[in-house]
């Protein structure tokens, strides 16, 4: 949309004194502003389309009668896409479970997913079995610590 507008844009250079002002400061005011650079003549040029004038010129049309909106709002394509959006998310955040679960039972896990955490705040036997494979991984772990301190030991005192 364009607007033709010719108005330049200048601004008020002449000092705006009441007449009780004393004629020294007036002159130094106008001295100032004679030395000052003037501003540039900036002109804006819009241009409005047939279109356009035709509506602005037509008087506003106004509908007071309020729509009635349905009680259940309709989903697009009887809602296809977000029933398949929604079954690709419980997809995706099973897939996540079962990995980080496979990660723990190996001991390769770094943590845990929040929908892990979810399940097994809301499974009481994934929890149980998940809390015996971490004791029993630590079990190993410190078996196999004392090993290796027992074997670093004999081979000191040999």
């Amino acid at each position: 949309m364009q607007i033709n507008s010719s108005a330049p844009y200048t601004a008020n250079t002449a000092p705006v004194t009441p007449s009780s002002v004393n004629q020294t400061a007036t002159a130094a005011n106008q001295a100032q502003v004679a030395t000052a650079s003037p501003l540039p003549n900036i002109t804006d040029t819009v241009t409005l389309s047939a279109q356009a004038l035709s509506l602005s010129q037509q008087p506003p049309t106004t509908n007071k009668d309020a729509e009635t909106l349905p009680v259940t709002p309709s989903l697009p394509n009887q809602g296809e896409k977000v029933d398949d959006y929604v079954e690709f998310r419980k997809a995706k955040a099973e897939y996540q479970v079962y990995s980080d679960i496979a990660g723990m039972a190996t001991g390769n896990s770094n943590g845990i997913s929040a929908p892990t955490a979810y399940y097994l705040s809301n499974n009481d036997e994934a929890r149980a079995a998940v809390v015996d494979n971490k004791a029993q991984q630590q079990n190993v772990s410190a078996m196999q610590a004392y090993a290796q301190a027992s074997q670093n030991a004999q081979e000191w005192y040999e």
